[in-house]
């Protein structure tokens, strides 16, 4: 017996010396100094930006959703209503919001949706604890055309540009908004994400439609403006890419660490390109980036547009994305009608495998973030 065991620990220690290291395509490297966006941002938004991070690194990821106490399928503006909380009895974690033609003096956003509803939907999940996220579709300021309108304009509203002046103007419509949420002496905290999707060339502040030089201008000047000329100390600053095929192309617009405060990628899913394959890939490069720069990274937009054809989508894709990894929420986008809808509602063919995915120990719904604001 002695001796075999002799041969056992012989044989175990030949094995282990020939085993070869599983390749590593992101190696550790040194993580950052921790700074702020808004050293100044009040304590109940650094809480926010704390929490979430902890949060993450507990392995848990909160569930979002754009609009959706706003409208589903089938209703529009019925207080207390949510989609998702028609099914599961519990409302998204964070709700998404954009400020699409704000700029503009607009009552209602793009898709027509009323700021004045809006800003009351944020006030109400703040008193619940919930999180609010902001994306700005904004007009181009050289056509006044859409955000899509890719006609050059970044060089034209940065500091020096003829177009300045208009574009602080832009500015205060956003800040006038961010400004008046407030609940009792408490400013609201909102996870701001402008310029988003840059690495692609969909929109005019997009990537091939401006130098990375000039977006870099661009966001230290939006930052500015708001934390400095606005006197915003609400805002955690959202940093999001479309799709990417690495780090350096994730960090080419990249501004510095000390203005952002939370990584994102915007990725749907789409014929010939399925969340479990490419998802994961993208949230293994962006778990690794933010552990370089020391800030906690979320899936800012995501979804697979009217997934009738999916019953486990919730719980075969969009949780296969994130496999072992835990960004600090994951987004899903608008239930605007039947041909327009991202998340799930009640008679859904995915009804129940949603249920099971937000049953899962590391999703969180907003009953569930604990006290996130403190």
């Amino acid at each position: 017996m002695k001796r075999f065991c002799l041969l056992f620990l012989l044989l175990s220690l030949t094995l282990g010396g020939c085993r070869k290291e599983v390749y590593n395509p992101y190696p550790p490297q040194q993580m950052e100094e921790k700074v702020y966006a808004d050293p100044d941002m009040t304590q109940q938004t650094k809480n926010l930006l704390d929490n979430m991070d902890k949060l993450s690194k507990e392995g848990k990821t909160m569930f979002g959703h754009q609009c959706s106490t706003l409208y589903g399928i089938g209703w529009t503006s019925e207080e207390g209503r949510s989609d998702v909380k028609s099914i599961c009895g519990d409302y998204p974690a964070v709700v998404g919001w954009d400020l699409a033609e704000i700029e503009l003096g607009k009552d209602a956003n793009i898709d027509g949706d009323s700021f004045a509803a809006i800003r009351e939907l944020i006030k109400q999940s703040y008193k619940r604890g919930g999180i609010t996220t902001l994306s700005w579709h904004a007009t181009n300021p050289v056509t006044d055309g859409t955000a899509w309108d890719n006609t050059e304009a970044v060089y034209r509203i940065i500091p020096g540009g003829d177009l300045h002046e208009k574009f602080c103007g832009y500015l205060d419509k956003v800040a006038e908004f961010i400004g008046n949420l407030k609940v009792g002496e408490e400013m609201v905290p909102v996870l701001f994400r402008p310029w988003h999707e840059h690495s692609g060339g969909g929109f005019w502040w997009g990537n091939g439609n401006c130098t990375a030089e000039q977006f870099v201008s661009l966001w230290k000047f939006t930052v500015e403006y708001l934390r400095d000329t606005k006197g915003l100390h609400n805002i955690l600053y959202v940093f999001s890419t479309d799709i990417v095929s690495s780090q350096s192309a994730y960090l080419n617009f990249w501004p510095g660490s000390q203005w952002v405060d939370v990584l994102g990628i915007d990725a749907y899913e789409r014929p010939g390109w399925t969340l479990p394959e490419n998802g994961i890939r993208l949230m293994r490069l962006l778990n690794h980036v933010s552990g370089i720069k020391n800030k906690p990274f979320a899936f800012t937009e995501t979804g697979l547009e009217c997934n009738t054809s999916q019953p486990q989508w919730w719980t075969r894709n969009l949780a296969a994305s994130f496999t072992g990894l835990s960004p600090a929420y994951v987004l899903v986008w608008r239930n605007k009608d039947m041909s327009h809808f991202y998340g799930p509602y009640p008679g859904c063919v995915s009804e129940d495998d949603f249920k099971a995915f937000v049953a899962s120990d590391n999703i969180l719904l907003e009953s569930e973030t604990g006290n996130i604001y403190e």
